[in-house]
């Protein structure tokens, strides 16, 4: 009897300590839902919309880059990002594990990501293809989410690379047109707020604001891609066939200043820039800078005509040698007295009668027609990283200094810089501002057109005219024969210039910079071009500007002609 009264009072404390438990739980329960409801109602209601409502940024279209022709230079690509918010991710490692699996990233690296809760937002893999974005979300995890987002695509892939540039993972243009005109081309992001699904997607018809992105304009060049190919391919074969550093192109109307190819090599392909050295993400012609050599005594016989101090038709006795200040500079070929004519001078590249020009306008007569070419100073093409190269002040010249500029020496510039003054001699003593953009397409069938360059007179006609002759002559039966076209008459100059020691003192034997610069026709004069090509290698006295770089010009300039139909 004793027994069964225990037992009896055993059960009802039993009965009583699970009537407490469930007085606890249904208290904490109740409390909770208070709590939810009322108490922290706002707060839940706050992450519940959080949860089912998104702010989305909405990417604008990068404008495309054309050439003169329309053909497409850079365009976009819509590609799919996948991206997390680590707050909403219920097991990291087990979505690290699942994720990786499909995109092929360190499950390691994923998990640091996805176990985050400090983070809102953190992306996972950008820019990849729609397959891909489609295994992650049948995956089905709750916190990772796709959008679309725009990738640049290069379709030419090097040809003109340095011109158009790249841009960055953010869609930033970096390099070339692409970051000149970033600000055109990118356009305007829109924003939306609305109701998103479990990726994170929007739920059509439920936006609750909306801001319509505004896309970027299209750019169109001057550059002709045929051209560009040609000369491209051109300067691949002198480096090649001469065993050389570099070689770089420009082929410009030397009118309107219109740049029509702008070339080098060796190059890059912009799709994959990241492999590439970064000195070639520029563009050779305007930041390419270098001592000319012979090609500068136009500047030199066009300035001392222009004042006066000699006559085209002048003959001078000339020594083989001549000293200016401390240093002696002599002719290549000659060892005694010989008369030319100042048409001679340039035609057979006389670096004694080029001195003797210089001498006779004395150092600030000869620097102001320097300065006047517009040497010293950037010619403000639309490209970014253009070089103005380096012309000292006539003031702080030591006195050996006049006889190094007369043949092309103690200054430096840049290819554009020299094709630019030669342009001046080819359209009758203008100097034109260089332009590589055509116009900027504003979209409904409009266009912006870029307004006429200003240009400044800075010879008479008839000096221009004389210089002219002289450029005519080296090419029909001087220093320039290898850039003769058939039917054609082509005016130009060669040059040679000995590479300076990197000390900047002396100048190195074996390294030179071999260029020829020349337009076509003689009488109207539609295209001018610069070939320049960095250490060339060979046997000895073969290497000159008229054997390495004539040929070169005249490959780019007869195909030019041809394309523009001036020869069939």
């Amino acid at each position: 009897m004793t027994a069964v009264k225990n037992e009896s009072k055993i059960n009802r404390k039993r009965i009583y300590f699970l009537f407490i438990l469930f007085l606890i739980a249904f208290s904490l329960i109740s409390y909770r839902l208070v709590s939810v409801q009322y108490l922290d109602a706002s707060k839940y209601q706050a992450y519940a919309q959080y949860q089912h409502m998104g702010e989305f940024v909405l990417h604008s279209k990068r404008g495309k880059i054309m050439d003169r022709n329309g053909n497409e230079l850079a365009v976009s690509l819509i590609e799919k990002t996948i991206y997390a918010n680590p707050m909403e991710i219920e097991d990291p490692d087990e979505a690290a594990i699942a994720i990786s699996e499909v995109l092929d990233i360190g499950r390691e690296e994923l998990y640091g990501k996805l176990s985050d809760n400090d983070l809102g937002f953190v992306y996972i893999k950008r820019k990849i293809s729609s397959q891909e974005a489609s295994k992650v979300a049948r995956l089905g995890i709750e916190g990772i989410y796709i959008q679309d987002e725009s990738k640049r695509y290069y379709p030419q892939e090097k040809l003109a690379a340095p011109i158009i540039g790249f841009t960055g993972t953010d869609g930033n243009g970096l390099y070339g047109i692409e970051l000149e005109y970033e600000t055109i081309l990118r356009g305007v992001d829109g924003r939306a707020e609305a109701e998103k699904d479990v990726f994170g997607n929007i739920i059509p018809g439920n936006i609750k604001t909306y801001l319509e992105p505004v896309d970027g304009k299209d750019v169109m060049l001057t550059i002709d891609t045929q051209i560009q190919f040609i000369a491209e391919q051109s300067l691949e074969k002198v480096v090649n066939d001469h065993d050389a550093l570099a070689a770089a192109a420009i082929v410009m109307d030397p009118w309107s200043g219109e740049v029509l190819a702008m070339a080098s090599y060796p190059g890059f392909d912009p799709n994959n820039h990241q492999d590439y050295d970064e000195y070639l993400y520029k563009a050779a012609g305007i930041s390419f800078t270098y001592e000319p050599g012979s090609t500068f005594k136009i500047v030199n016989i066009a300035s001392a005509l222009e004042q006066g101090t000699v006559e085209s038709q002048q003959v001078f006795d000339l020594p083989s040698s001549i000293r200016v200040a401390d240093r002696t500079i002599k002719e290549i070929f000659r060892v005694s007295n010989i008369q030319y004519s100042t048409v001679e001078i340039i035609q057979h590249s006389s670096n004694v009668g080029a001195v003797v020009v210089a001498l006779s306008m004395g150092g600030k007569i000869f620097w102001e027609g320097i300065r006047n070419f517009g040497f010293g100073a950037k010619t403000g093409i639309e490209l970014p990283g253009e070089e103005k190269g380096i012309l000292h002040d006539y003031k702080s010249w030591p006195s050996s200094t006049i006889g190094a500029l007369a043949i092309g020496q103690s200054i430096s510039v840049t290819p554009l810089q020299l094709l630019r003054a030669v342009c001046a001699v080819a359209n009758g003593g203008y100097l034109i501002q260089p332009t590589i953009i055509s116009e900027v397409m504003l979209g409904d069938s409009q266009e912006e057109a870029i307004a006429d360059m200003e240009e400044s007179r800075i010879i008479s006609q008839e000096t221009a005219d004389s210089v002219k002759d002289m450029m005519l002559a080296v090419v029909q039966n001087g220093t320039g024969t290898n850039a003769q076209i058939e039917d054609v008459q082509v005016c130009g100059k060669t040059g040679t210039a000995e590479k300076a020691n990197k000390s900047g003192i002396g100048y190195s034997e074996g390294r030179s910079i071999t260029s020829f610069v020349g337009f076509a026709p003689y009488d109207y004069p539609e295209l001018a071009v610069i070939v320049v090509v960095d250490e060339p290698q060979g046997e000895e006295r073969t290497v000159w500007g008229g054997t390495v770089a004539a040929p070169v010009f005249k490959e780019i300039m007869e195909y030019a002609l041809e394309r523009i139909k001036i020869i069939k």
